[in-house]
């Protein structure tokens, strides 16, 4: 019985059975070039790219209220109205005192008509009469005075007449003179400057009315309403504040090690995680606009503010994000770099097994010792000893524990970095 087991021991193996022995099973991963530089993440709050607080910029009544806090409103959407009753009739008095002054200049400009000018001619013409009639009578009483026929008063009384008849025929041609002459340039010019102050004084009153509506000045949301229907509201009182919708500023703390690192211009990465291990995490582009070079005595830190130029409805103000900076990677050194389950660990140091194919088709695990270096995320540098391994070749990640050098080897999964 002995020799029967001897024998079955030196027996030779079924060549199925060998390979599936010596055959080990394993997943890989590539070896990537990536840049030595690491990157910088640190926590930031989201703020509005604008906040204000609007204003009445008239006096009145509160009328109505178009909005609630929380909505959505579009650049130049009402938001509030205010009572324009008074404005509106003090628009028309202005209004009836323009065409007031527009009639008055027309006809200056137009000039005397034919019919009037006939009248005080005609006027002039009796009065020129007058004149003549009234010197005769007062010569007749002077020479019957002077016979001593009539009293002094009689003569007085005539004299007074003749002079006063004088008087309206100069009156009389002085009017005649300026109807033929027309009106004079200082009073149509006096009527245009009156015309020009009723057009301003519209415009005014058409000014207020239109600020009797209070207006968004660009797409956001309203945060706060300040008033209430009904309420008096005096030039300059805050009735409604409200954000811009878009774009988003992030702020972060950047410490002053890495004060030199981040520029304006860096790219970043804005992720808004989840309480969910199992929900993805939603990642913005953003860009640095703002770094500003005066620290925090206390804790060393310099305000650092990202432009994120599409956010969704997912991301607001006051959230608390994750920022990770993208430094410039046009001068970088750059690295290899492996999974670090690729690593093995022994009291010798640490090796990294490679796949290759050999001569015969076969797949073969080589050991290649190496010295680790910055670890970025799940991948981590490394520096060869003796051997090297090329960016794209697959290096082991599952089953190298196991491994022997020179052992074949058979690949069941291949991971993606």
């Amino acid at each position: 019985m002995g020799l029967m087991l001897c024998l079955c021991l030196l027996a030779p193996a079924n060549p199925a059975w060998s390979q599936f022995k010596f055959t080990v099973p394993v997943g890989v991963a590539k070896a990537e070039k990536m840049v030595m530089q690491e990157r910088i993440e640190l926590p930031g709050t989201v703020f509005p790219w604008a906040t204000t607080q609007l204003s009445a910029e008239i006096d009145g009544r509160v009328e109505r209220i178009l909005f609630k806090e929380g909505d959505r409103v579009e650049k130049g959407a009402p938001l509030i109205k205010l009572r324009i009753r008074p404005l509106l009739l003090e628009r028309e008095l202005a209004l009836a005192e323009k065409r007031r002054i527009e009639t008055l200049l027309q006809e200056l400009e137009t000039g005397t008509r034919k019919e009037t000018i006939e009248a005080a001619r005609h006027s002039f013409d009796q009065a020129q009469a007058r004149l003549h009639l009234a010197e005769n009578e007062l010569r007749r009483i002077k020479r019957l005075y002077q016979e001593g026929v009539l009293s002094l008063d009689a003569y007085d009384k005539a004299e007074a007449e003749s002079d006063q008849a004088r008087a309206m025929l100069r009156e009389k041609g002085s009017v005649l003179e300026e109807f033929v002459a027309g009106p004079r340039i200082e009073r149509i010019q006096q009527e245009k400057a009156n015309l020009e102050a009723a057009n301003a004084r519209i415009h005014l009153i058409e000014d207020d009315i239109q600020q009797g509506t209070i207006y968004a000045p660009f797409d956001g949301y309203i945060t706060k309403k300040i008033t209430e229907v009904g309420q008096w509201l005096e030039k300059g009182d805050q009735a409604v504040s409200m954000i811009a919708a878009s774009p988003l500023k992030v702020e972060v703390n950047l410490p002053q090690s890495q004060f030199h690192t981040i520029q304006i211009g860096t790219p970043s990465e804005v992720i808004l995680e989840t309480r969910d291990i199992n929900a993805p995490t939603t990642t913005f582009q953003g860009t640095v606009i703002e770094k500003v070079p005066q620290g925090d005595p206390v804790s060393r830190t310099f305000p650092v503010r990202i432009k994120v130029s599409k956010p969704n409805s997912s991301l607001a103000p006051g959230m608390l994000v994750k920022v990770r900076f993208q430094p410039n990677k046009k001068d970088a050194e750059k690295g290899l770099f492996v999974p670090k389950d690729a690593l093995v660990r022994t009291p010798k140091g640490a090796n990294v097994w490679v796949v290759r194919e050999n001569a015969e088709k076969k797949m073969i695990a080589y050991q290649v010792p190496v010295k680790t270096g910055k670890l970025l995320d799940s991948m981590i540098s490394i520096e060869f000893l003796d051997k090297k391994i090329q960016a794209g070749e697959w290096v082991v990640v599952d089953g190298n524990e196991r491994l022997k050098p020179d052992t074949e080897v058979r690949i069941i999964n291949k991971h993606l970095n």
